[in-house]
């Protein structure tokens, strides 16, 4: 019978394969101990150098962080923030929603042609100049605006409606004006193209419309006002206390054939030849021929009579004339004295040789003599 205290040949290979595992992990442990031996002999060489700067980051976990990086996580922090309600700050550059209405272009390119707001205040035409229709020299196919109250008819020529201002300040696009006892102003907005005529509204207890321009609106159009505090559009349907009166735009023929008795607005143009130079572009030839003679003859007459004329003409004829200080004595005639009568039977006396003295010198003499 065997004896149960013999050693299995199992175990002995178990046992010699351990004591060769643990053999073979000794060096890598070994290793790793040197290892940690090296970084506790570097960390030692760095902690004996205060100087040398640290390896360690500032942001290490579990470690109070400094105040250099509190500084900068709030920086950071503050920079989000503001960053964020920037973006979500609706505005009219970002708001894309304005970018896509409708008409936005269009508003665009017109303001961009006729000009963005511009506020200033000049009044409007308060004595109107007119004339009877026979005393006007204005184009026959010269543009008018034609008004009517009653049996009063009144023609307005477009060419005096521009938005120039007078020497006095007014502004010749609006023109306060009355016509048959009743109160009206016209109205012409050169940029939009708008010709409006207004009346006082029923009820409405001004005593006077005297509309002033208070500067241009966005894309051109006319602000106009009372008072300077209350500003109101030329093209808005409804203004208070004024309503819209009929006109007629036609040729200002048209007008005379359909009111014969008709006057008309002159605006600056106070004189013929000014009334025929402000419609020259809406002459006839015959006109035109008519017109250049007239205003070549006026031209003439201001030539003749302006002062830088007046001042050449004069600059000629000092010319020839010799500065003062220096003025010679004019030539004088040689006087003719009447001949001596000679006596019958004697001969002239004969004159005196140029080369004699007056001593009765001789002409032999020498001339260092003379000249003594």
């Amino acid at each position: 019978m065997a004896d149960d205290n013999a050693e299995l040949p199992g175990e002995e290979e178990s046992g010699d394969s351990s004591e060769m595992a643990s053999s073979e992990e000794r060096p890598g442990a070994e290793s790793v101990d040197g290892d940690a031996g090296q970084d506790a002999t570097v960390a030692a060489a760095g902690s004996s150098n205060p100087d040398a700067p640290s390896l360690k980051s500032s942001f290490t976990p579990g470690q109070p962080a400094s105040t250099q990086s509190k500084i900068l996580v709030v920086l950071f922090a503050t920079t989000l923030i503001v960053g964020g309600i920037y973006v979500a700050s609706p505005d009219d550059n970002s708001d894309n929603l304005s970018h896509e209405r409708e008409g936005f272009d269009e508003d665009v390119n017109r303001n961009m042609d006729l000009g963005y707001k511009s506020p200033f205040l000049s009044p409007g035409i308060n004595k109107p100049e007119v004339r009877p229709s026979g005393d006007v020299r204005f184009a026959a196919a010269s543009p008018v605006i034609g008004v009517s109250v009653g049996k009063s008819h009144r023609a307005y020529p477009m060419v005096t409606l521009l938005g120039s201002f007078t020497t006095t300040g007014e502004n010749g696009s609006i023109v306060n004006d009355t016509l048959g006892g009743k109160l009206i102003t016209v109205t012409n907005d050169g940029d939009s193209q708008l010709v409006r005529v207004f009346q006082l509204a029923e009820g409405s207890r001004r005593k006077t419309i005297g509309l002033i321009l208070m500067g241009m609106g966005d894309g051109g159009g006319m602000n106009l006002t009372f008072d300077t505090e209350t500003t109101f559009p030329q093209n808005r349907k409804e203004i208070p206390e004024l309503t819209d009166h009929p006109f007629k735009k036609v040729t200002l023929a048209e007008w005379l054939v359909e009111h014969p008795d008709t006057d008309v607005y002159v605006g600056e143009f106070v004189t013929g030849d000014l009334q025929m130079e402000s419609s020259l572009p809406y002459m006839t030839p015959d006109e035109r021929l008519k017109a250049d003679g007239i205003l070549a003859e006026r031209n003439r007459k201001r030539k003749n009579l302006s002062p830088t004329r007046k001042k050449r003409r004069g600059s000629k004829s000092g010319s020839s004339k010799k500065r003062p200080g220096k003025t010679a004595k004019p030539d004088k005639p040689a006087e003719k004295t009447p001949a001596e009568k000679t006596p019958a039977g004697k001969k002239p006396a004969e004159k005196t040789p140029a080369g004699k003295a007056a001593g009765g010198s001789s002409g032999s003499e020498s001339p260092s003599r003379v000249n003594r």
